[in-house]
């Protein structure tokens, strides 16, 4: 082997494992935007991270990415309360995913990898904080469509294989986002349609009651019971108890408004679930609007459509379907908690992303030969 090899192929590794060691230190920022965003906290004021536990600031040598984790074994050092797994799962999940995009997408603009880079972290961001709200925030969505159009523009073939230039790239990627947004929108008008809704009237008052069951919340209506976890899957969707008396809040009569973890009184005061140990009262009727999929989720799949295309999000709509039904099967024993799909649409994209070559022969392969 020749020198101009060894170097090649030395300068390919020095390059990879560049991209991992900066993916970990982002994934330890995307650490701060998960926190920080839900919290309606500023990403930037304080600079400094801080102990979620009891707020002293982190100096920077407790600072380093799975390092610092590892050394305190999980552990804070201010207080010695537990440190979330989360941080160091993010921080190697994003180590990893850079690593990935090194290795496959081995461009000589570098700014393309950057792009895909940028669009890998934003979604990684998405999928952490829509696993542990069930929140879609704007700026990772922005960010990671932006950065799909670049890297789209930068490689047209990434969305279409017969495709070229970069105004064939701009013009895929805007293809996919449309097809991204207006079809899961479309999913979640079509299944509310047929199955979210539900009305019941009574001639009489019944007495209703709201009250934890086990790892559930049940609201209780007469002889009907409605789940929680059933109701709200994805923390969207609402009941509404009509002519309702709230006998802990000592309400008039009204139209009082259930959601996922609060309650809406009829002249607008919103009281958290949490606060009590139970509710009840008396309605004359009930109205259920249960959402077939979260609104987050046709942004999910508009930042899918703008790397991955239009095959991308149908892809990740069939696939990342039978990852949530997995992880459903999985988190209702002995939990009992609503389940963000967004993280399953998430982990798709980044099959079809790294994939889609492999993946494409495999279906053409199948189907020529049925």
């Amino acid at each position: 082997m020749n020198h101009p090899e060894q170097w090649e192929i030395c300068w390919g590794w020095i390059t990879a494992v560049g991209f991992a060691l900066v993916g970990a230190c982002i994934g330890s920022f995307l650490n701060v935007v998960v926190y920080r965003l839900p919290r309606g906290l500023s990403v930037r004021k304080p600079a400094r991270s801080f102990c979620p536990t009891c707020g002293q600031p982190i100096p920077w040598h407790l600072n380093i990415p799975l390092l610092s984790w590892l050394a305190l074994r999980g552990k804070s050092a201010c207080c010695g309360k537990p440190i979330s797994m989360r941080y160091p799962a993010l921080e190697a999940a994003c180590a990893a995913l850079f690593l990935a995009a090194a290795v496959i997408f081995d461009y000589e603009a570098l700014w393309v990898q950057l792009a895909v880079c940028v669009w890998l972290a934003s979604m990684l961001a998405i999928l952490a904080m829509d696993l542990e709200s069930m929140e879609v925030h704007a700026a990772p969505v922005c960010s990671a469509a932006l950065g799909g159009i670049v890297a789209a523009v930068g490689d047209a073939q990434l969305l279409e294989p017969s495709a070229s230039s970069a105004w064939e790239g701009l013009l895929w990627s805007c293809v996919g986002i449309a097809v991204g947004f207006l079809l899961f929108r479309l999913v979640g008008l079509g299944g509310r349609l047929l199955f979210g809704g539900k009305r019941l009237q009574f001639s009489q008052p019944r007495d209703w009651r709201l009250a934890q069951e086990g790892e559930d919340i049940v609201l209780t209506v007469g002889e009907e019971r409605l789940l929680w976890t059933e109701v709200f899957t994805d923390g969207q969707g609402s009941i509404s108890l009509e002519n309702a008396v709230v006998q802990q809040l000592s309400s008039p009569a009204g139209e009082v408004q259930l959601r996922a973890s609060s309650l809406v009184m009829p002249e607008g005061g919103v009281h958290e679930l949490e606060q009590y140990e139970h509710l009840s009262g008396t309605c004359t009727g009930l109205r259920l609007r249960r959402e077939a999929m979260g609104r987050g989720d046709a942004w999910i799949a508009m930042s899918i459509g703008a790397l991955c295309g239009w095959q991308g999000v149908l892809f990740s709509l069939v696939a990342g379907s039978f990852i949530g039904i997995a992880l459903a099967l999985v988190q209702r024993v002995g939990r009992g908690k609503p389940m963000p799909f967004g993280p399953s649409l998430i982990v798709a994209a980044f099959v079809w992303l790294f994939f889609a070559p492999s993946i494409t022969l495999l279906l053409v392969d199948y189907f020529s030969t049925r």
